[in-house]
């Protein structure tokens, strides 16, 4: 008896309905089938996103910057509830500029037969780690509990690289899903209030007390004057001068981001730990006009030092 499986034969124009497109004179031409049916995926789309955000809380979107930013412990509830998201491995590249460590964390991330690679990032030296006067917060708390500021900052890497991890899959949830883009106007038809936000994130520069924004070397060419900015850029050279009657130290660092170059001065000589041809951290550069030029004045300029690891997170189905 033979057992092998017979199946009907597909004529060529049901096959020609089945493709997304059909070729005639070596002209590819869309279906209607194909159409109508992108058409049903919109259709569904939407009400998918709608039932996602059922499942989410009012203080789940952060106010980041005006717009709607959706929370690590959002995308959560959504992965819970719509099931389907395979989260890859996590892979983190860390910066150290003691006594604080950047984190960018990059996650592969699949939903629906689409994928992304989502980056999130923190840095230890965030108001929410530090406390706005650098000497609260978590850090404190650390510091308290370990006598050692050394101790605390390591304890406050493994809390930026969770928090990497969950900006890198609500990013990565975000735009798979198509939260990517909603304004809070959208979201109010919705039932979510901008009031209502979980958090309220602003960058301001040059205001007191604000956030500053790390800037390469062509951003802050247009920085505006009277601003607070930080730069990452690379050293290619410096200068040395004394200036005033007391004869101050004032040191000229050339920096370069490959595009443009620009002078960052600080107050006192060059420092030794300091290597041309490699990554420095400007940081509390007040940006003043000149005759038209920007002038640029550091608080400090510290080597940058790179480490790369990975992480062991397992995937999540």
């Amino acid at each position: 008896m033979d057992d092998k499986i017979v199946t009907p034969e597909i004529v060529e124009s049901e096959k020609q309905g089945l493709s997304p497109a059909i070729v005639e004179d070596n002209k590819t031409m869309l279906t209607e089938r194909y159409v109508e049916t992108a058409g049903k995926q919109i259709e569904l789309r939407s009400k998918l996103i709608i039932t996602a955000l059922k499942a989410l809380k009012p203080h789940d979107f952060q106010d980041f910057e005006g717009k709607p930013y959706l929370e690590g412990e959002g995308a959560a509830r959504i992965m819970a509830v719509v099931r389907g998201f395979k989260v890859g491995e996590a892979k983190f590249t860390i910066e150290q500029i003691a006594p604080h460590y950047f984190v960018d964390c990059s996650i592969p991330i699949e939903f629906m037969g689409a994928t992304t690679v989502a980056i999130g990032d923190c840095s230890t030296s965030d108001s929410f780690f530090t406390g706005r006067d650098g000497k609260s917060g978590r850090f404190k708390r650390y510091v308290d509990q370990t006598g050692s500021e050394i101790m605390a900052s390591r304890l406050l890497l493994g809390d930026a690289k969770k928090k990497a991890r969950e900006n890198s899959i609500s990013r990565g949830v975000s735009e798979l899903l198509g939260l990517k883009g909603l304004t809070w106007g959208d979201l109010e038809q919705l039932g979510f209030s901008r009031s209502g936000a979980g958090a309220t994130v602003t960058f301001k520069q040059g205001s007191q007390g604000a956030e500053a924004k790390t800037l390469t070397v062509t951003e802050a060419r247009s920085a505006k004057a009277g601003s607070i900015i930080n730069i990452k850029a690379v050293l290619v050279d410096y200068v040395v001068k004394q200036v005033g009657k007391d004869k101050k130290d004032i040191t000229s660092h050339v920096v370069d981001d490959g595009k443009n170059k620009i002078t960052v001065k600080k107050w006192g000589t060059f420092d030794e730990s300091l290597i041309l041809n490699q990554s420095v951290y400007c940081s509390g550069v007040k940006v003043e006009s000149y005759q038209g030029a920007n002038q640029y004045l550091a608080a400090n300029i510290e080597a940058v030092e790179s480490e790369a690891q990975n992480g062991n997170d397992a995937s999540i189905g």
